[in-house]
């Protein structure tokens, strides 16, 4: 069995692109930017657009995006497949690709701030401008979130420092 990933500078990029952003801005504007600059795809269903990473090519394709009175708050989307068949082998692959994606944040945005749980782990940046980047490990996958200034303003008033 092959699984796919994505190489962590081009996760990495992805993150700096947001953090570079000019926040605040729209769901709209963003989505735009992500078709723009990456080739993704904005598909709409009952009347509702939703951003899609068509261009990796990985098991889901959706890339979350959250607003808040039309400001964008966060952005999640997978790096790696989605492990249908947990096995001791997708669980290395994933694990492997996690250190390797973390190694490539530390690298660009300094020490993370690192949480192991049960089955999951995470990685997390505060970066330029008050925005926060999230690695997140688990054995189904591999996903990133860029929460932008707005967002993690929110989250930090509610205590999650």
């Amino acid at each position: 069995m092959t699984w796919k990933s994505m190489p962590p500078a081009e996760v990495c990029d992805i993150m700096d692109f947001w953090i570079a952003a000019p926040w605040p801005m729209p769901e709209s504007e963003a989505q735009q930017r992500a078709v723009e600059r990456f080739g993704w795809t904005i598909e709409v269903e009952n009347d509702t657009p939703y951003l899609m990473n068509t261009v990796s090519n990985f098991t889901t394709a959706d890339v979350m995006t959250i607003d808040y009175k039309n400001v964008m708050r966060e952005l999640s989307l997978d790096t790696s497949d989605t492990i249908r068949d947990v096995t001791p082998e997708s669980t290395a692959f994933l694990g492997d690709s996690f250190t390797l994606m973390v190694r490539e944040g530390e690298a660009k945005w300094g020490k993370p701030a690192l949480r192991d749980f049960e089955k999951a782990k995470t990685a997390r940046w505060n970066v330029d401008g008050g925005a926060r980047v999230t690695f997140n490990f688990s054995p189904r996958g591999l996903s990133a979130r860029f929460e932008t200034p707005q967002g993690a303003e929110v989250e930090r008033k509610l205590g999650d420092v």
